[in-house]
């Protein structure tokens, strides 16, 4: 559908994937407020538009919603992202224009039975620790055992595991390890658990045989994990990123796994994702050379997730219609 043929009436973009939301879409009624569901990955599918108010992204789109993109929508007025991450959007340009932007984190309800990345991180978890890939690339290679040391693992049982960021993702994988069997301490200097042994961030790293790297992304975070973080990492150990890659600063992690073959890194996000320029980070060549596993940024890819965050989303556009007036 092109934008441009659109009637001339105000008008909500739903940018994200939808295929799979046709009951959700039928349910909605926002009265004289139109919901136009095209979805878009490049800001090149983008057409000008005076009539579009309000726009819910697709989180996973290659570009950022920054003074070039907003100057294409002159009235809108609000930003709604289905991600708890925001660092697709140049908040300060928005809030120089009085567009006012939500994410998921104003939605905690609903955020909270969102469990497809909690699921999707346990799942690396466990196959950074058993080395699922090995055992199905001697299958296709049409061995079954003659290779036993390439595929063996270790348990999570009895493992010492950091959590970096006890937020919701971080709390679930806590709590599914230790049920696991793993003793576990936490890193949040925003949080306080009953129930899980707080520590530093260079004791996360000097003391765990598994870093999970769980936080959001601010400016806090931005490269907040560097090399000496890195060079404390134990032997054989597992890092695990599903957060951003911009969490962890790039360089020093690609030095660190060139001089340690013995860490275990597995990676659902790598730094450029929001502009396009993840392919060339210099983490997929060790990726292709079995030095890491990378997954390209899926933790939150389920049909039950997206179709929670989308009806969050139209739930938070109905919350706040006061600011189209």
């Amino acid at each position: 559908m092109n934008l441009k043929k659109i009637k001339k009436k105000d008008f909500c973009l739903f940018s994200a994937p939808h295929y799979f939301l046709n009951q959700l879409k039928n349910k909605q009624n926002f009265g004289k407020l139109k919901i136009i569901f095209k979805e878009i990955w490049k800001a090149k599918e983008l057409n000008a538009d005076k009539n579009l108010v309000a726009w819910i992204l697709n989180p996973g789109q290659n570009f950022i919603v920054d003074e070039k993109i907003l100057k294409l929508f002159p009235n809108l007025r609000i930003i709604i992202t289905p991600s708890t991450g925001k660092n697709h959007i140049n908040l300060r340009e928005c809030k120089k224009k009085k567009i006012k932007v939500f994410s998921l984190l104003n939605d905690r309800k609903n955020l909270n039975s969102i469990r497809s990345s909690s699921e999707f991180s346990f799942l690396l978890l466990l196959n950074s620790l058993r080395k699922i890939q090995n055992a199905i690339s001697e299958v296709d290679k049409n061995r079954w055992r003659q290779n036993e040391n390439k595929m063996r693992g270790v348990e999570l049982y009895e493992k010492k595991v950091g959590i970096i960021g006890l937020g919701r993702i971080g709390k679930n994988l806590a709590k599914w390890c230790s049920n696991f069997g793993a003793e576990i301490t936490y890193y949040d200097p925003y949080v306080k658990s009953k129930k899980f042994k707080k520590n530093g961030l260079r004791n996360i790293f000097l003391k765990s045989d598994i870093v999970c790297v769980c936080c959001s992304l601010n400016e806090e975070t931005y490269n907040m994990i560097t090399k000496k973080h890195l060079i404390l990492l134990r032997k054989n150990a597992t890092l695990l990123n599903t957060a951003r890659g911009e969490i962890v600063a790039e360089k020093d992690l690609v030095n660190i796994i060139k001089k340690r073959k013995d860490l275990n890194i597995t990676l659902d996000v790598l730094t450029g994702e929001v502009e396009n320029k993840q392919l060339n980070s210099p983490l997929i060549k060790l990726h292709k050379k079995r030095k890491i596993l990378i997954t390209p940024h899926i933790s939150g890819a389920t049909i039950e997730s997206q179709y929670k965050a989308a009806a969050s989303s139209l739930n938070l556009l109905k919350k706040n219609k006061k600011y189209l007036n």
